[in-house]
């Protein structure tokens, strides 16, 4: 796909309509209150540029406001009070004599304020999705919609529990941390991803990083997808509150809702939730003939609470816990479908605030998660009596599993000394997997096979970290260094496995990344940052000790075998990224280049005979080619049109070839599987500023991908585009409601990444017209 001609006159035109947004001089109040309504004297308010420079500053009064006199234009509001959680929002002027702002802030617990002022500065390559964002719409999975972040992508199995792609970076390539904890996929056919289980609802904050920049909260991380949830509000009294919510989208008959209660003061607070879906099987678009219907039946329920306690004033002690059952779910994606996930977590930390003059704070956290999981293959045409099939007779398959993490960390980090922050730490997890397969004659149960999918598996990671940040007026850089200790061992592997596998089932590892992060304003409208960085991931069970099971990043249903010392993959990565600002616009460009040293890939296996009769022939083995080198790039344009319109554009494009020199004679030297193609986003957005309302309209363009891993059996896919309409409307009473509709113009269509029904050998298509609509109400 190509940018047209018609598309830079419109941005030509927006830049010409934007031109005079800094020509005048304008007036702002700022009125600062608490959450009871009450007037914050003392504030710090700040205006600055997009650049970071300051150029208006004061502090309110005793009514709780400030005054300042600056010109239109695009600004960074920021306004920071003792005892409550900082405030930071993106502000563009326009043509008005005065304009008056309200700020409510919010009462913070110790443990957010530790997080905040230990977080360093982010300089390069991280994305943040508001949370507002997150849970407009639909609450239909956390992985969906972090599609709303250039070169994010996800892939569909079934009606729920996605699986996110990071320019190209799938599965444990893609470190998922959920509030400082790790917990990770329930299955061998990996039917949730370690963030399935999080409701949309509860997050409260998200960053994507893209690339090995992630080095203090977790190892492995090629990349990371860093989750928050809603912390318990803090209140000078004991305050009740509480919000809930329900909805319906038509295609589907997906139906949900959630509610939240919670009690806190200044000491102590708790909070409990409750949340739960269900869907149907969804319609597909129409294309050139009627919407097939698509099985994407799932029901969910989810129970928590947290609880915070302020042992002293600098003190603070949280525990989170949390069930989360889903039922019945279809996966036309792979061969079995799911009788459920049960997965139940506990986390706890404790936080302590300035112990010592050189120590800024100190966190300690120890968390648990166990997931439990049954597949089969009720409905799937091999549960059928076919003749001249082999076996002719139905199968009945049914295969238990378990997923426990146990886990934990400690940070210090110091007084910034010469402007210098540092910070130092420890994590580990201990992961146990197991998984086992029954396959019977389902007329008469007769077991015919049984497999030790997860042969008792554990790999277990300790890593220490430091990390160090500085920041200027202009100017900022940071550099972390990381080491990781690794043990893996198989406690059960086939008689099958050992006999083909000339390797040791155990394996230590020592691994070593770093990163080197910097930013530069060049002027006040340009701002250019950069990055280095080396990730090393290593393998995952199946990588290790698969048996003749399906693999999960593959499209096809073929047996793959494992490799027991398969290296570690070491990732090296250099970004570059630029952004302009000018007349209320602001553009943002990124380029990235990546090398994957022992690119965990496959290859077929001569001589391994298939262990299903319903397999494909051909048996594939895990293995570490020489290298992958993936490139890519993404922009994003924001331009305000008139007051309260504006017109956001963003797009990402990624190549990446696999390059395994030992096996070119067979052709294995091709793109890397499952590299999604060009995608552009469109979005026209208008929020009213007298009545609390936004409409917004949103057009998605796809292009086709033909750079497949044709020798792994990776089929080419079409382009496509959608038309999406949303809007919301804020009541009296706190009351909310939303409204929308996706995929406008009904088209038929399905995202490159997506699994392959393994019986029709056809992508599991996307949904059809959905429409939807919500109501919140919080009090």
């Amino acid at each position: 796909m190509k940018t047209s001609p018609p598309c830079l006159s419109l941005l030509g035109v927006l830049m010409l309509l934007c031109g005079n947004l800094y020509s005048q001089a304008e007036s702002i109040t700022v009125q600062v209150r608490d959450p009871s309504g009450l007037p914050v004297s003392g504030a710090a308010v700040s205006l600055a540029l997009p650049s970071g420079r300051q150029i208006a500053t004061g502090h309110t009064q005793a009514g709780g406001s400030t005054t300042f006199s600056v010109s239109r234009g695009f600004y960074l509001l920021s306004v920071t009070a003792s005892g409550f959680a900082p405030y930071r929002r993106e502000l563009t002027l326009h043509a008005s004599e005065t304009a008056e702002l309200a700020v409510e802030l919010q009462l913070v617990s110790l443990a957010t304020e530790i997080e905040v002022t230990a977080s360093p500065p982010a300089q390069i390559a991280i994305e943040d999705v508001p949370a507002a964002r997150l849970q407009s719409g639909p609450p239909r999975d956390l992985a969906e919609r972090l599609k709303e972040v250039p070169g994010v992508l996800a892939v569909r199995r079934g009606g729920t529990n996605l699986e996110p792609v990071v320019q190209g970076l799938r599965e444990h390539q893609v470190a998922m941390v959920v509030d400082g904890s790790r917990a990770f996929a329930a299955g061998p056919a990996r039917m949730d991803s370690e963030i399935s289980h999080v409701d949309p609802a509860r997050v409260s904050n998200l960053e994507v990083i893209k690339g090995p920049y992630a080095l203090s909260e977790c190892a492995g991380g090629l990349a990371a997808v860093l989750v928050k949830t809603d912390p318990l509000p803090v209140h000078d009294k004991m305050t009740f509150g509480g919000s809930v919510s329900t909805g319906y989208a038509f295609n589907s008959a997906n139906r949900w809702g959630n509610t939240r209660y919670f009690a806190s003061g200044r000491r102590a607070g708790i909070s409990v939730r409750a949340s739960g879906g269900k869907g149907d099987d969804y319609r597909a678009g129409t294309g050139s003939a009627p919407g097939p219907t698509v099985p994407g039946r799932f029901g969910e329920y989810q129970v928590g609470g947290k609880l915070r306690l302020n042992l002293t004033s600098n003190q603070e002690l949280s525990f989170d816990s949390g069930l989360d059952t889903q039922q019945n779910l279809d996966y036309p994606g792979r061969l079995l479908d799911a009788n459920h996930f049960i997965t139940r977590s506990w986390n706890g930390a404790y936080y302590l605030k300035e112990p010592a003059p050189a120590v800024q704070s100190v966190t300690f956290r120890l968390y648990l998660s166990k997931k439990s999981h049954r597949m089969n293959n009720d409905g799937k045409p091999t549960a059928m009596d076919m003749p001249g099939r082999v076996p002719p007779f139905g199968l009945a398959v049914s295969l238990p599993t378990e997923s426990d993490t146990l886990g934990g960390a400690g940070r210090i980090s110091f007084q910034p000394r010469s402007g210098w922050a540092v910070q130092t730490g420890f994590d580990f997890y201990d992961l146990s997997q197991q998984a086992t397969r029954f396959i019977s004659r389902r007329s008469n149960n007769r077991l015919l096979f049984r497999d030790n999918v997860w042969p008792d598996a554990r790999i277990r990671d300790q890593g220490l970290y430091l990390n160090a940040a500085k920041a200027g007026e202009n100017w900022g850089m940071a550099a972390a260094v990381r080491f990781d200790t690794v043990q893996a061992e198989a406690g059960r592997p086939s008689d099958f496995f050992r006999a083909n596998t000339s390797e040791p089932m155990n394996r230590k590892e020592f691994n070593t990344s770093w990163s080197l992060t910097a930013r530069r304003n060049l002027t006040e409208a340009v701002t250019v940052s950069g990055g280095l960085g080396r990730a090393v991931r290593t393998a995952n069970v199946l990588e290790r000790y698969s048996d003749r099971f399906p693999g999960t990043k593959f499209q096809v249903a073929a047996e793959f075998m494992g490799t027991p010392g398969i290296e570690p993959e070491t990732s090296h990565q250099a970004d570059l990224g630029l952004e302009f600002r000018w007349a209320g616009m602001r553009l943002r460009a990124g380029g990235y280049y990546r090398r994957i040293q022992d690119f965990i890939t496959v290859a077929p296996a001569p001589g391994i005979r298939k262990r299903l009769p319903l397999s494909p022939p051909q048996v594939f083995r895990y293995l570490s080619g020489d290298h992958a080198n993936f490139r890519g790039l993404d922009f994003s344009v924001r331009a305000p049109i008139t007051e309260g319109l504006e017109l956001g554009i963003q797009g990402a494009y990624t190549l990446a070839d696999d390059i395994e020199q030992a096996l070119a004679a067979i052709g294995v030297n091709e793109p890397v599987l499952g590299i999604p193609p060009l995608e552009v986003r469109s979005r026209l957005r208008y929020t009213g500023d007298s009545v609390p309302f936004y409409g917004e309209f949103e057009m998605r363009n796809v292009g086709p991908q033909d750079r497949v891993a044709a020798s792994r059996l990776e089929a080419p896919s079409p382009g496509f585009t959608t038309l999406s309409l949303r809007g919301g409307l804020q009541l009296p009473k706190r009351l909310s409601l939303e409204a929308g509709v996706e995929n406008l113009g009904d088209k038929f269509y399905f995202e490159h990444l997506n699994s392959l029904n393994p019986f029709t050998r056809e992508r599991i298509p996307e949904m059809g017209r959905f429409v939807f609509v919500g109501v919140t109400k919080k009090w």
